[in-house]
């Protein structure tokens, strides 16, 4: 169809043609500021922003899918990490890599079996003291606690034994879905053996090819940005390896010191909560806490003294870790702000369990080194 127009004719659009300019039409114009048209948000902009959207939310959902492997890839690189330390030297010593890395696992494997046996015997025993008398413990500090309610409220504030039954029940839930988390595969058995087996030899595999798994991982970025992306991955893992090696330092300090104090505090199964500080080192500031409540309570059956001197041991420990070994074997290793690491360990312990607050410190640690290497120091250097 032709429509006549001012000085010639002019032909409609129809077909590709219509759906094309319709296409180019903007939905609505943005105001540039000064009273005139500014750009126009086309249906292609919408279609692409909505696929983009699509697409994160399928890679959020896909990459939540798999997280019991990604905690398990990031525990194998913190065990790769580990035996750098020791497998970087051998090789400056002229040992193959590959069999500086076996060598350092195979010795680091015996080294813990051997005090494993030596010291089960005992730990055994202990262990049996502390599941024995942990809940009598437990039990009269609930007792002691209702006492003190009970005499603040009177008979107003005693619960009805069914709802008090009721409560303690779904606390008991609570508490053990949040140990659990949201890591279906490494809550089992089964998949705590396998994850522990994946561990292992992954991590002694990153060891001996890091530089392959490096230069891989560098490919994903444009050929420009890949020295830089390089050299920050090198560093942060520096930093976080020597988060590593501070730590280690730092759990076996605490472990001994731990022992040693219960012990000359005559207090029972000694060894087993000192190796349960030594352990739980590792997740710093709830990690103290957690490895204390045993402590106090096993110190409670014998007098409320006792409880008071061990809380003081702990504190005391914790003060001289902080103080003093801290600065010395972390020297150079990223810096972690109290109040963030709270929270990160908090919202990682929602989230996945007690393995979450285990590796919240050092993802914490890996991304606070990663972002002061690509974005901060660029910042400063630009400025």
């Amino acid at each position: 169809m032709v429509v006549a127009a001012a000085g010639g004719t002019s032909r409609a659009p129809y077909g590709a043609e219509a759906l094309q300019e319709r296409g180019r039409r903007a939905l609505w114009q943005v105001s540039d500021g000064n009273g005139g048209a500014g750009r126009g948000v086309t249906i292609g902009f919408v279609a692409r922003a909505t696929l983009v959207v699509i697409g994160l939310w399928s890679l959020a959902h896909l990459l939540w899918l798999g997280r019991d492997l990604l905690f398990v890839t990031f525990f194998a690189a913190l065990v790769a990490l580990f035996l750098s330390i020791f497998v970087d030297r051998l090789e400056a010593l002229g040992v193959p890599r590959a069999l500086a890395a076996v060598l350092v696992l195979v010795l680091l494997l015996a080294l813990l079996g051997g005090l494993f046996f030596l010291s089960w015997p005992t730990l055994r025993s202990q262990l049996v003291v502390i599941e024995r008398e942990l809940p009598e413990a437990v039990a009269d500090v609930e007792r002691w606690v209702r006492a003190q309610y009970m005499a603040v409220t009177g008979e107003v504030g005693r619960p009805r034994p069914e709802i008090a039954a009721q409560l303690q029940d779904r606390l008991g839930r609570e508490a053990a879905d949040i140990v659990a988390g949201a890591l279906p595969l490494l809550n089992t058995a089964v998949g705590t053996v396998f994850g522990l087996f994946v561990v292992v030899f992954a991590g002694l595999y990153l060891s001996i090819e890091a530089r392959l798994y490096m230069e891989g991982l560098t490919r994903l970025f444009p050929p420009q940005a890949r020295p830089h992306i390089e050299r920050a991955l090198r560093e942060a893992g520096s930093d976080l390896r020597k988060w590593i090696l501070g730590t280690a330092i730092n759990m076996l300090v605490v472990g001994v010191a731990t022992t040693v104090g219960l012990t000359l505090m005559d207090i029972p199964a000694a060894l087993a909560l000192g190796l349960i500080a030594g352990l739980l080192e590792f997740i710093p500031i709830y990690g103290p806490i957690l490895s204390a409540v045993p402590a106090v309570a096993v110190a409670l059956l014998l007098s409320p003294g006792k409880a008071l001197w061990v809380v003081v041991l702990y504190v005391a420990i914790q003060q001289l870790e902080a103080n003093l070994l801290t600065p010395l074997v972390m020297k150079g290793a990223v810096r972690l702000p109290p109040a963030l690491t709270l929270l990160f360990g908090a919202l990682m312990a929602v989230l996945f369990g007690f393995l979450g607050l285990l590796l919240a410190v050092p993802i914490l640690a890996f991304t606070l080194a990663l972002v002061r290497r690509l974005y901060v120091d660029e910042l400063e250097n630009g400025a």
